[in-house]
């Protein structure tokens, strides 16, 4: 850099210093904002599952699942005791993660929310899922302290160089099995005989049970699905997120949002208010404060709201 200001300076003169400092700082604000885009992708991906498994949830069931985040948490501890004590690399163990998710699901699904599905009643299933997330949170608490765990695998100090930017190697390849899980996910619920019983099922249990669909075994296939969904998040996100008991919390929330924004029963739409979503944090952590992203994600998740609500008034 040195001898390119030198260069400059002999050619054009004193002005040729100031010159090229401009460079330097408008080549740092575009690897800045490139960065930042970057990562909104990226996380906006583990968003997007995360909304994703709680669409099909909320879609079929008509259940706001409160302890969607911590049944990530879950999964992040898995996958922690996984690579920790039997050697089994992150990766390798989604599999193994998502059928034990599945299988908590289902059993949550069969013992716990089947029986409340019969009252009717949503406060019932409100504090259930509530004492649920607090009962995991809790448990993990006792089993696991309140240390802070990480995975560090061999490769993860390895960086792809994309452009202006560099990319951890973990990062790339957890997005790509998320694009890949996500593709998988709408072609199942499009095509196959079971996913065309979900979303009959989500359209009108009544009329499906009707013609012969197994609504209860339809419950507990979708809640474990969901589960799952959340669990294959949580072991992605071990490789560069930090363990501990309420780690789930915040990403249980920006599921809720994933929800509302990309509309009920739409996993495209899932996906893609995931990626704004994790765009807009990570850019308003950039152009404003990291502070302040919290805030910025909350006040537009109220301003879709009220402006959805104001469309339908209008349409009425």
């Amino acid at each position: 850099m040195e001898s390119t200001r030198a260069i400059f300076n002999h050619e054009y003169g004193p002005m040729a210093d100031a010159a090229c400092s401009f460079c330097i700082i408008c080549s740092h604000r575009l690897m800045l904002r490139t960065g930042a885009l970057v990562n909104g992708i990226l996380l906006g991906g583990f968003y997007s599952l995360m909304g994703m498994g709680q669409n099909i949830i909320f879609g079929v069931m008509n259940i706001v699942n409160f302890c969607h985040g911590e049944m990530l948490m879950v999964g992040m501890y898995i996958t922690y005791v996984l690579y920790t004590y039997f050697g089994v690399d992150p990766y390798v163990a989604l599999p193994i993660v998502a059928v034990l998710m599945f299988g908590l699901g289902a059993l949550i699904q069969s013992t716990l929310i089947t029986p409340s599905l019969k009252t009717k009643s949503f406060t019932n299933l409100l504090f259930l899922t509530v004492g649920l997330g607090l009962l995991l949170t809790n448990g993990a608490l006792l089993i696991f302290g309140s240390t802070y765990y990480k995975i560090i695998t061999p490769y993860a100090q390895t960086y792809i160089p994309l452009g202006p930017v560099t990319i951890a190697l973990p990062r790339l390849v957890s997005f790509l099995i998320l694009i890949v899980v996500a593709i998988a996910l709408f072609a199942f619920l499009k095509y196959s005989t079971t996913g065309k019983q979900i979303r009959a099922v989500s359209q009108n249990p009544i009329g499906a049970e009707v013609v012969g669909i197994n609504v209860k075994k339809i419950y507990i296939l979708t809640y474990g699905l969901g589960v799952a969904l959340a669990g294959i998040a949580g072991s992605l996100l071990t490789q560069f997120y930090t363990i501990y008991p309420t780690a789930g919390a915040s990403f249980g929330f920006r599921a809720l949002i994933v929800v509302v924004v990309g509309g009920l029963g739409s996993i495209p739409g899932a996906f893609f208010a995931g990626i704004f979503l994790g765009l807009l944090e990570q850019m308003s952590a950039l152009f404003i404060s990291p502070s302040y992203s919290d805030m910025i994600v909350f006040v537009t998740f109220i301003i879709i709201l009220v402006v959805r609500q104001v469309m339908i008034l209008r349409r009425r």
